[in-house]
């Protein structure tokens, strides 16, 4: 049996070694979690990095497509207006798709100045009322765009409406569709759940539209003298045969000629800017790219570039 001293010396040390062991515990336990927490940051940086990098191929890719289509004109038939499906790239997912602004009105071409552009006017209030919503509110949308401080109208809508929200109207073009719901009566109802962003644009189109590729409600009341039957006779014609000259209007639905002569000032049958989203998922980490692009014949360019 061992003297008590010594026994007293080990149970000492024993005491020492879990003093020792209780105050390093935590410290090992951070320094693991911080590696793992270092690890798991890296991960992420990675991802993030190629991520944005395959969105960015993306839309790299739709350039290359837009540039090997045929520009003479543009149908919902080509390449370029498919549903591409998500494509398996290395560890994620890439969706891409590619949208015809000039099938849209552009709603940027209702004000200059404070000039307002009645066509564009009347063609935006009968959509809004088409879609269910009330066609006053583009009162207040010419209000945000003109240089003036009268209200348009019987709901326009000036500094006075917008002072105590916190912000002014623009007195300009909008940058961008989500910039409507900072506008008095532009809201989700009609903007998303009537789908009023579908058929509208702010991109730089020369605000013609191409009658292969608009919506029927886009087509609709463009023009005062358009009967709604003949836009069903223009959507069915290009259904099946798709218009590539301006002309085909008049041959294949027998429109007269003063009519044919009134409505092709707002008609082509080509495109010159398109939107496109790239978004590439891999593990938990989304990027995605929206760019504007313009085509002229082969060459194409850039309008502008977004990515999140």
């Amino acid at each position: 049996m061992k003297p008590y001293l010594a026994q007293s010396e080990e149970g000492f040390v024993l005491v020492v070694v879990l003093i020792v062991i209780a105050l390093l515990f935590p410290i090992i336990i951070a320094f693991n979690s911080k590696t793992q927490i270092n690890l798991l940051e890296a991960a992420n940086y990675r991802d993030n990095i190629q991520a944005l990098r395959m969105a960015r191929s993306g839309i790299d890719g739709a350039m290359g497509i837009l540039r090997d289509d045929d520009a003479s004109y543009d149908a919902l038939s080509d390449k370029w207006a498919m549903n591409f499906p998500s494509l398996q790239i290395g560890e994620g997912t890439l969706s891409v798709r590619i949208i015809d602004e000039d099938s849209k009105i552009n709603i940027n071409r209702l004000v200059d100045g404070n000039n307002i552009n009645k066509t564009v006017e009347n063609h935006l209030r009968k959509l809004i009322v088409r879609l269910g919503g009330k066609s006053e509110i583009v009162d207040a949308l010419i209000d945000w765009m003109d240089i003036d401080e009268v209200e348009y109208g019987n709901a326009g809508a000036e500094y006075e409406y917008y002072k105590d929200r916190g912000y002014y109207p623009k007195n300009g073009a909008l940058s961008t569709i989500d910039e409507l719901f900072l506008i008095k009566g532009f809201d989700k109802d009609i903007l998303i759940d009537k789908k009023l962003k579908d058929y509208i644009t702010v991109a730089p189109t020369d605000g013609k539209l191409n009658v292969n590729t608009a919506d029927k409600e886009t087509l609709y009341d463009f023009h005062d003298e358009i009967r709604e039957g003949l836009i069903e006779e223009i959507v069915a014609y290009r259904n099946e045969n798709e218009y590539q000259k301006i002309t085909d209007i008049k041959n294949a639905i027998g429109i007269t000629d003063t009519l044919y002569a009134k409505i092709t000032p707002f008609l082509k049958v080509n495109s010159s800017i398109f939107s496109v989203n790239s978004k590439y998922t891999v593990g938990k980490v989304s990027k995605s790219v929206d760019a504007v692009l313009k085509r002229d014949g082969k060459s194409i360019t850039v309008v502008s570039w977004r990515e999140f």
